[in-house]
């Protein structure tokens, strides 16, 4: 909301506030659509059924936890069904540290039967946002949970654990038809509330785009009533208010203007100069697919034919180096390459090598030529390169797939491997598995394709260009909150800059200061806290480490962290938004003073008596706070029926309202807080290892242990 003043922040905050009760506490917190159930039709009348996969203990406590959450939300139920698929863990992308429950639906996925359900297409929306200025995206919190699943199909979504056997009661993730079920439901629900004219959704992300501000928060105003009384939930962390620049279906949308995030050519316009023989012939291998559709291709490339010619020396001159632009700029253009057309069948191929992974997309144009129409290759890290074949090219897949994701999801498509084994998806790590877990929402078949007839993509996984884990997205949205002459102007004016320059990078106009093998742009404090403010604001409020990792992996400052950290925690909105997960805070001190009898008493034991042919071992004293009146029991042993007896003495005559106590097994029995619940007394225990926070028993204690 950068590009607001002070009031119109204050409305759009006010908006929030008045439909806070449509924003999610947590993923398990979502609401149940009224009137639409959703369906699962199958090509086949029979049923699929694994074994629960094998797993480590710390994995099948999570998976445990997980079920037990969904069984108290009502989403999963205990299941007699014949079916059963297997249950495996994957790692949130947001946070490796914690897992998502993944149901493994290829099965079941392979006798779905299909729904065809059109998703929005980019040409329309940019007709649509002619001349809006303001946009919101909003994110439907754990989307598919909101869809009450038919009780008939229920059986067909069964899982089983090692502990027991369940099935969804609600529509769930990993189903093929998924996506096209949840797209159709919300825009009939868009319809159904006559919000088409300034709202699109694409499964569960919704724009809403408005040629006014005044317009855009009514506009607001009638989406978010239809969201409050159709029951569903919004994540606040994913949601864009007001903004004259948001990214939608993989493309930056502002006032007129509409362009891609992602350069579908930018392994082909940025691949690596040849280093080496071997370099070349990878290149020229890659350019024997093409020679038909580029003019005198012979003449072009002579100079890089002339290097693998016998005893010919390896000399890169300005001729290899024109004629390996040229044919550069030539792969990039028509009639080589084709504009996407969602009408054309798709083929995506795709291969791994020990330094990267790369895909071509192609399409069968309609005169029966297949030619490519974007390219894509990016670099393994360390870890990456010691893993099995078929893990690297199951990434390889996978990374494609996200990468061409709005072109893809809802359209059938072909992927092409020279791995055998992934024709039928035959995996079965965790670590394979948390790959295919994500493509299962696609409706694709993979087909094996020997090495010598995917020389493009073996080319690409051989030259990456994008590095690993290189979010272009969040990339662009950081790199659209500052100015490059802001940078330009903080730096001029940063003294430590000047007085440190031997020690630093400059490149770009900009200083760069390397931290831990990285280069980071160098900020002033204060041009970092109102970067940092910026930030927090405008990518709705995350926390702590999504900050860090927003800024502190592209920029260093001053206290740079526990600007971060303050901001975050002294922020007003988050503190009044964000309730879960935070610290408690209670305050240390005393009960009482007592104003009655028997309005406050305390219970505490001594113990070691005994002795002297005497069975009674224990002291069980009650203590009154107002009148210091003491009541004291003898027993063998420390149980709840003692202590119901010593209190007895008081609730036969008396009634009392607080007890203070340690927290002895006895008074924590189910029997003593029955029989206190009965008698409407409230029950205090005291702070561990803090003896004093009962003081009156133990100063009785002790004076009764000296005489």
């Amino acid at each position: 909301m950068g590009n607001l003043n002070a009031q119109q922040k204050f409305e759009i905050n006010t908006l929030i506030d008045k439909y806070k009760s449509s924003f999610a506490k947590d993923k398990y917190d979502i609401g149940t659509v009224r009137d639409y159930e959703a369906h699962i039709d199958l090509l086949t009348d029979k049923y699929c059924s694994k074994r629960p996969y094998r797993c480590s203990m710390e994995d099948k406590k999570e998976k445990e936890e997980q079920v037990a959450k969904l069984l108290q939300k009502n989403l999963i139920e205990e299941s007699y069904s014949p079916f059963a698929a297997p249950v495996t863990l994957a790692f949130k992308k947001e946070d490796n540290k914690r897992n998502r429950l993944c149901i493994d639906f290829r099965d079941l996925n392979k006798i779905v039967t299909p729904q065809a359900q059109p998703f929005p297409l980019i040409e329309d929306l940019v007709i649509k946002t002619r001349n809006c200025k303001y946009f919101s995206t909003l994110d439907i919190n754990s989307a598919f949970w909101s869809i009450p699943l038919r009780i008939e199909d229920r059986k067909k979504t069964a899982f089983v654990t090692q502990e027991g056997h369940f099935q969804w009661t609600c529509l769930p993730f990993g189903l093929k038809t998924s996506p096209a079920i949840f797209q159709r439901i919300l825009s009939n629900i868009l319809r159904k509330h006559q919000l088409t004219d300034f709202t699109v959704n694409y499964i569960d992300d919704i724009l809403v785009f408005s040629k006014s501000y005044n317009e855009h928060i009514n506009h607001l105003s009638q989406l978010l009533e239809a969201i409050k009384q159709e029951g569903f939930r919004l994540k606040f962390t994913k949601c864009t208010f007001a903004s004259n620049s948001v990214i939608y279906l993989g493309h930056i949308i502002e006032n007129n203007t509409v362009r891609p995030v992602r350069d579908n050519l930018i392994s082909i316009r940025e691949f690596p100069t040849p280093k080496t023989l071997k370099n070349v012939r990878q290149f020229l291998g890659k350019i024997n697919f093409y020679h038909e559709y580029i003019p005198k291709s012979t003449i072009i490339l002579e100079p890089l034919y002339n290097l693998l010619r016998k005893n010919q020396k390896f000399i890169w001159s300005t001729d290899c180096k024109n004629s390996f632009q040229e044919i550069k700029d030539l792969l990039c253009s028509q009639p080589i390459l084709e504009i996407y057309d969602q009408n054309l069948p798709v083929n995506i191929y795709t291969d791994a090598s020990l330094e990267g992974i790369g895909a071509v997309l192609k399409q069968i144009q309609p005169d029966g030529k297949e030619k490519p129409v974007a390219y894509f290759s990016r670099k393994l890290n360390e870890s990456q390169k010691k893993k099995k074949a078929i893990y690297s090219e199951c990434l390889a897949i996978k990374e494609a797939v996200r990468y061409w994701q709005y072109w893809l999801i809802g359209k059938p498509f072909t992927v092409y491997s020279d791995h055998k084994p992934l024709e039928n998806m035959n995996v079965k790590s965790r670590l394979k598995l948390k790959l295919v877990y994500y493509l299962s929402q696609y409706d694709f078949q993979i087909k094996y394709a020997p090495g010598r007839e995917n020389l493009e993509a073996d080319c690409l996984s051989r030259n990456p260009v994008l590095n690993e884990n290189e979010d272009i997205d969040e990339q662009l949205k950081i790199v659209n909150l500052v100015k490059l002459e802001d940078i330009n102007t903080d730096q001029e004016k940063n003294k430590d800059i000047h007085d440190n320059k031997n020690n630093l990078t400059y490149k770009n106009n900009i200083f760069y200061k390397k931290v831990k093998k990285h280069e980071k742009i160098i900020l002033s404090e204060d041009f970092s806290i109102k970067f940092i403010k910026n930030i927090h604001e405008n990518m709705c409020h995350i926390g702590v480490s999504q900050m860090q990792k927003a800024i502190g992996t592209r920029y260093t400052a001053k206290k740079l962290t526990a600007n971060i950290n303050n901001i975050c925690k002294t922020c007003h909105i988050c503190i009044k938004n964000k309730t879960r997960g935070q610290a408690k805070y209670g305050l240390v001190s005393h009960l009482g003073p007592a104003t009655k009898p028997f309005e406050i008493i305390s219970i505490d034991t001594i113990g070691g008596f005994g002795g002297s042919r005497s069975t009674k071992r224990y002291l069980h004293l009650l203590v009154d706070h107002f009148t210091r009146y003491a009541y004291i029991l003898t027993s063998k042993i420390q149980n709840a029926k003692d202590f119901i007896k010593l209190v007895s003495n008081i609730t036969n005559l008396n009634d009392i309202d607080i007890i203070l106590a340690d927290q002895y097994p006895g008074i924590n029995s189910n029997e003593l807080k029955t029989f206190l619940n009965d008698k409407s007394i409230a029950l205090v225990s005291t702070a561990v290892n803090s003896p004093f926070s009962n003081g009156l028993n133990e100063r009785l204690n002790q004076t009764l242990v000296k005489k």
